[in-house]
């Protein structure tokens, strides 16, 4: 017994002793192994951040103009640590708050909390000790109540801050793109980044040049770390990280052009709505339309105009419901829409160029061959016309072809390689799909790989057997359902039964790539459809000699010191597979050097001698819809060449409308016309782009700093009080009454802006 108890009195001594050397390395540990980072988060708990916004990077165009930059703007914010030392916690304030800027009270309560466990949003993800913005678009007269009542409102601050404008409006609004306020989602993905990644109190690119270019734009945040007391409120200032504005994104977009193309667009949409359509019996509706302007031997854009268009300055500071639903809206002809990257309209005879390569390429027609173009030819079933009925007797050549459009002078090359492909499907072969083929090469059927975000440019549709099988297997239910119900909330009789009929065809033969679509495919027409960017960057191929680029608006980025860090060049996605005597000699055939090329009727009396160039025109029929108008064109000036589309929807024929446009674009781009006393101004002094790029501002250069005013603060000891910075001018008049003091404030200006 007595050994029993010995042996249990060792047990637990050497259980005490194993404990009490546990405890002794886990205290030396602590204290000397591990002392930095007990330290560290002492310091943590004695201390807080606050987030110092950096001033967003301006976008320029290719001389400097500024398309994106800040204005200063007043922010009315709620400092928490200030209201919760008051006796009701804040309520008061903040009733007194919501009757100036016009948000509940409740409203305002829910954004000033913290977002912890069980708080659902509103709520406030940023540094507890950093004031609450609750009013971005604050008022003078706002902001002049609050300073003349201040002792109404302690906690309450105003300041000056960065705040996003676009100076010129809706141009080039699609592809400038807007900011919005960052979200919890955008914040943790961006964790890891250097320099600290996003911060609630950040904006953010989300669309257009500003979400692709959002990393360079959005500079680096600073941070103020200020020291607290045990209940958590500010006591002073322990260091400040300056914050480190974003870079300058000069693009090859030019102002002027881009003015130019808008202006010839909204003209002729103007001016074809007064124009009667004797097909349809009634005037043409010209509801959309673009231009698009390249470079052809850089890839680089210089315009993109689009209507109908829209000014980004409307998000900022928040959009209201109303107006987004009205910018998303069919019955607006949905602004947001860019017609010119993310347009899908049928080419029509513009896409010829594409056909007469895959013709002579895969060896169907050689270029001193000849073929007919009789006024129709039987299609399967049907029978198919030129456009008008019109044609040209005896056999011709392609130039001939190209420069009339002569629709069934394609169709026969059309059916046969169709014929050829179903004699080696029948025998389990791979067909060849020549027109498909040689479609995909000039980039069409995938989106252009345009410097923009994948949803903001669209890939058009190139329809082969593989496409439509795939579509058939998907849709099947839908297609035999809709044939079964015969689509009953369409209100239009013969829009009906076209409905009804398709898909009744859809649900037993949608598979089924036929002769008839081939046909179509070969013209431009049927379910083929581009935008005009694409068609752009496939006339550019052809005019440099086959190079499809992966066009380009960013030009350069540039830093807050004026350092260019990085140039951007277009990338060459492939050589188109054409000889360079076959692109010679469409362009030969498409040259206006002659008459008798489709649409060279718009340019008479223009200085092709001085100016020369070359198109075609296309007027594709979309069943329901009145034609569209397009002309993809290129011209020279000198060493330096442009490729210029234009597209009306709803607008009639190539020459019609689209090529007296293009017109107004080159007229306006070398200042053609005029009169000797007042000769035209060229958007671009003897044709040329800058070779250069624009002098940019640094930052550290820029103007000396201003005066800022603010309200004496209360005695809270808070970094900051109630201080109103950042007042206007006016404002500083009509509280001149008052005691006030004034401190320096750093405003970032820009170059031609103050």
């Amino acid at each position: 017994m007595i050994e029993r108890v010995g042996l249990r009195m060792l047990v637990i001594r050497v259980l005490v002793l194993a404990l009490v050397l546990t405890l002794g390395v886990r205290l030396y540990y602590l204290q000397v192994v591990d002392k930095s980072e007990l330290t560290k988060s002492a310091k943590k708990q004695q201390t807080r951040e606050v987030v110092l916004p950096a001033p967003r990077g301006q976008i320029v165009d290719d001389q400097g103009h500024t398309l994106a930059d800040n204005r200063q703007g007043l922010v009315i914010a709620v400092d928490r640590s200030v209201l919760q030392k008051q006796s009701d916690s804040g309520h008061g304030v903040l009733r007194r708050l919501a009757t100036v800027i016009h948000v509940p009270a409740d409203q305002l309560r829910k954004e000033i909390r913290l977002c912890t466990r069980g708080v659902n949003k509103p709520c406030w993800t940023g540094s507890p000790v950093q004031p609450v913005p609750v009013a971005t678009k604050a008022t003078e007269a706002q902001v002049l109540r609050i300073s003349e009542h201040r002792e109404d409102y302690p906690g309450v601050v105003v300041d000056a801050q960065a705040v996003r404008q676009y100076p010129q409006g809706s141009l080039a609004g699609h592809e400038v793109g807007y900011v919005g306020a960052v979200t919890q989602d955008q914040i943790d993905a961006a964790a890891s980044e250097p320099g600290g990644g996003l911060h609630d109190e950040d904006t953010i690119g989300e669309s257009g040049l500003e979400k692709q270019y959002d990393s360079y734009l959005r500079g680096s945040d600073g941070i103020r770390t200020v020291s607290v007391d045990p209940a958590g409120a500010p006591t002073g200032t322990v260091s400040t990280k300056q914050s480190q504005p974003g870079d300058t994104l000069v693009t090859s977009l030019d102002q002027n052009v881009e003015k130019i193309a808008q202006r010839a667009l909204q003209n002729e949409l103007a001016s074809s709505r007064k124009v009667y359509d004797a097909k349809n019996h009634k005037n043409y509706a010209a509801p959309t339309g673009a231009v698009v302007v390249m470079d052809p031997d850089t890839g680089q854009v210089v315009a993109l105009a689009s209507y109908p268009t829209f000014d980004p300055n409307v998000f900022l500071g928040g959009i209201s419901q109303a107006e987004l639903d009205r910018l998303a809206s069919p019955s607006a002809n949905t602004p947001m829409v860019s017609r010119a990257v993310q347009g899908q309209f049928a080419p029509g005879s513009t896409f010829k160029l594409s056909t007469a390569s895959a013709i002579t390429m895969d060896h169907q027609l050689g270029l001193n061959q000849t073929g007919q173009c009789p006024p129709s030819l039987q299609v399967g079933n049907q029978k198919k016309t030129n456009y008008d009925s019109e044609s040209l007797s005896g056999n011709i050549s392609l130039a001939q072809a190209l420069a009339f459009s002569c629709d069934t002078f394609f169709y026969r090359y059309a059916i046969q390689g169709w014929n050829s492909d179903q004699k080696r499907t029948d025998n389990g072969q791979q067909p060849v799909e020549a027109l498909q083929a040689m479609a995909r090469a000039y980039g069409f059927g995938s989106a252009p790989g345009i410097d923009l975000p994948s949803g903001d440019q669209t890939s058009g549709t190139i329809v082969d057997r593989a496409y439509l099988q795939k579509r058939w297997e998907q849709n099947k239910k839908q297609y035999c359902a809709n044939a079964k119900k015969g689509y009953p909330s369409v209100a239009d009789p013969s829009r009906r039964a076209f409905l009804t009929e398709i898909a009744k065809e859809n649900c037993t033969d949608g598979w089924r790539f036929t002769i008839g679509e081939a046909a179509d495919m070969a013209i431009g027409q049927g379910e083929t459809t581009v935008s005009p960017l694409q068609l752009a960057t496939a006339y550019s191929a052809l005019v440099n000699g086959g190079k499809l680029y992966e066009p380009t608006i960013g030009k350069a980025i540039v830093d807050p010191h004026g350092k260019v860090v990085k140039n951007i060049k277009a990338k060459v996605r492939r050589q188109v597979p054409v000889s360079s005597e076959v692109l010679d000699y469409i362009k030969n055939s498409l040259s206006f050097n002659k008459p008798g090329v489709s649409g060279e009727t718009a340019f008479t009396g223009y200085p092709l001698s001085k100016y020369p160039m070359g198109g075609k025109t296309g007027t594709a029929e979309v069943y329901g819809k009145q034609d569209t108008s397009w002309f993809a064109s290129w011209s020279r000036s000198g060493s330096q060449r442009y490729v210029i589309v234009g597209m009306v929807e709803q607008a009639g024929t190539g020459a019609r409308a689209a090529a007296p446009m293009v017109r107004k674009v080159y007229e306006g781009l070398y200042g053609i016309g005029g009169t000797k006393k007042n000769p035209a101004k060229a958007a671009l002094p003897g044709g040329q782009l800058p070779s250069a790029l624009p002098k940019i501002t640094p930052y550290a250069n820029q103007a000396p700093s201003g005066d800022i005013v603010g309200v004496e603060p209360t005695a809270s000891g808070t970094p900051g009080g109630t201080a109103l910075g950042g007042l206007p001018p006016a404002v500083i008049r009509a509280n001149s009454g008052r005691r006030v003091r004034r401190r320096r404030y750093r405003r970032y200006r820009r170059p031609g802006h103050g």
